[in-house]
């Protein structure tokens, strides 16, 4: 390396020390770093039969609000005992209203939401709002960040309320690519993987199944291509597939 080159370098280190001793923590806890966040200092606990209510009757949003519980209870038992709380402290369940009835999901959907905890109409609720129901999803997923379990008291437990979030994608397209010509990946690892998109509010899974190195993919009017896979286990059937679409449109 040169000294035009070293000194380049040393100005890049000396830059990156100055931004991280000059840089401080964020007490904000939620990925992506929501657009708008504001904070309290008081804490909320979710009441052991805590659920949802919505002006909007569907599938996808009790499926992922359902997901959303099982993700913040990691399995834990709840079994404080509520009745040391103070009632103002207790979180019942959550409201979510959305604006527009179309389900249907397609590139540019409108995935905005508002997410304010607790709600200041009815502070026994938290209150979620969107557009669209995948507006609702993203702040589902917001929500359950906010989330953990205390081994302390026993309980779901949200700090630094009241929480107001407004938030939308800044990037329409936020995509993630598996590549299984080259690395065989069983259905559940790439449901796994699905799972962990939607954690972080990825929305387009790229799956690249086949290429030269392996052909695992059952193409009935070809019934031999997939002799080209790695080993006759290493292959995905036409049902696996099928299934992994439908597996990610829940997700979403």
């Amino acid at each position: 390396m040169g000294k035009m080159g070293s000194e380049m370098l040393i100005y890049v280190l000396l830059l990156m020390a100055g931004v991280l001793a000059s840089g401080q923590s964020s007490p904000v806890k939620i990925w992506p770093m929501p657009a708008s966040v504001s904070y309290g200092h008081t804490h909320l606990y979710l009441t052991n039969d805590f659920g949802f209510s919505s002006n909007y009757g569907s599938e996808i949003l009790k499926d992922a609000f359902d997901r959303m519980l099982a993700l913040i209870k990691l399995d834990h038992v709840i079994d404080a005992n509520f009745s040391a709380f103070n009632s103002s402290s207790l979180l019942q369940g959550l409201h979510i209203i959305i604006s527009s009835p179309n389900g249907q999901l397609q590139y540019g959907v409108d995935e905005s939401y508002k997410l304010i905890v607790p709600s200041p109409e009815k502070p026994a609720y938290a209150h979620l709002e969107a557009k669209t129901v995948y507006g609702a999803l993203q702040g589902l997923q917001t929500f359950s960040q906010l989330c953990y379990f205390s081994v302390t008291s026993r309980v779901l437990q949200i700090d630094m309320s009241p929480w107001t979030i407004i938030d939308q994608p800044r990037f329409s397209y936020r995509g993630l690519l598996i590549d299984t010509s080259r690395h065989y990946l069983p259905v559940p690892v790439i449901k796994k993987v699905i799972d962990s998109m939607s954690y972080a509010k990825l929305n387009v899974m790229h799956w690249h199944i086949v290429d030269t190195q392996s052909f695992p993919l059952e193409i009935p009017s070809y019934p031999k291509l997939w002799d080209g896979a790695y080993s006759p286990s290493e292959r995905y059937t036409v049902a696996d597939a099928a299934d992994i679409v439908s597996y990610a449109q829940k997700e979403e």
